[in-house]
């Protein structure tokens, strides 16, 4: 959690440095300051226990005085998605934690993060951002499930998407959207050619991803989410360092994963479950691609990890 806040912080310097709009830039400089709060907070937690702090990000990962990157509307649903992904986390570290203190800061970071979440979807709506998932009619009866056709997809008649099925496609589309922009984006300014070969190997990935799901919206004559893509600058200056933008970009498919997984588990028709689960394997891959990158660069810290007993026996012999 401290990196994700730390490289969120900073992500955050840049984006309320450039917003133009007062009512996006409240919600961005909120969420600023929650990320202040949240690393103080996490700072005294290590301290009580002589934890190292991690280096993590720092001012020296960003430039708040580069060009403008991206509109104040992408930065926003770009924020809301690390949100909507860190009230997940803070939910599992709630029930995970035992430490009084522990427990505590993940209940706070519950509470925070769906204000923050309230608040920028809010604002998003207002500014006419904010794309809801299609309509379905309502149903006029209860009714049952009485073939096994129910499941099927890949050959042959499909029945139509129920409305989960549509929810977690058309959800999940318009993740791989803000993907494609984000990843577009960092490629103009990235300063290492290792770092855009790897940004544009995860854009032919997610555009892969975006045309198979789009097909499964459009066969279903069903509006597909916005792009992105014109919410771009032309920019080429880099705001941040390309350790934070490949760590952004892991976050971001560390992200995608856990979502897709949630998906996955709510979906049974055969051809969806088959896309996302073919979708979260080759996320894997890529984010082995980018922890290969960071490992080889030096920017990736380790994780604690329990004591390798059987080293510490062949060093006292």
């Amino acid at each position: 959690m401290y990196l994700y806040n730390a490289a969120a912080k900073c992500q955050l310097q840049y984006f309320t440095a450039k917003t133009q709009d007062p009512e996006i830039y409240g919600v961005l400089d909120f969420a600023l300051q929650i990320m202040n709060t949240r690393l103080n907070k996490l700072t005294q937690i290590f301290n009580t226990v002589g934890f190292p702090i991690p280096q993590a990000f720092n001012d020296e990962d960003v430039e708040p005085n580069a060009r403008r990157l991206f509109s104040d509307g992408f930065m926003l649903v770009y924020i809301q998605g690390l949100v909507n992904f860190e009230l997940v986390e803070s939910l599992m570290g709630s029930t995970r934690a035992v430490r009084t203190d522990v427990k505590e800061y993940y209940n706070a970071c519950i509470d925070e993060t769906q204000d923050l979440f309230n608040r920028a979807g809010e604002t998003l709506l207002r500014k006419g951002l904010w794309f809801k998932p299609p309509n379905i009619p309502v149903p006029d009866r209860v009714e049952y499930i009485h073939q096994d056709t129910f499941f099927a997809g890949l050959i042959g008649d499909k029945r139509p998407m129920n409305a989960l099925e549509i929810f977690h496609v058309h959800t999940r589309l318009q993740t791989k959207m803000i993907e494609r922009a984000l990843i577009l984006g960092f490629s103009q300014v990235v300063q290492s050619q290792k770092v855009l070969a790897f940004l544009s190997e995860g854009k032919q990935l997610v555009d892969k991803q975006v045309e198979g799901w789009s097909k499964i919206l459009q066969d279903e004559d069903l509006p597909l989410p916005v792009t992105w893509e014109h919410e771009i600058t032309d920019c080429a200056e880099s705001p941040f360092t390309d350790k934070l933008i490949m760590f952004a970009i892991l976050t971001m498919m560390r992200n995608s994963v856990t979502m897709l997984g949630i998906s996955l588990a709510n979906c049974v028709r055969a051809d969806i479950v088959t896309a996302f689960a073919g979708t979260i394997i080759a996320l894997q891959a890529y984010a082995k691609d980018a922890l290969d990158l960071m490992i080889s660069s030096g920017w990736l810290e380790k994780i604690p990890q329990a004591a390798d007993r059987l080293e510490i026996i062949n060093q006292s012999h």
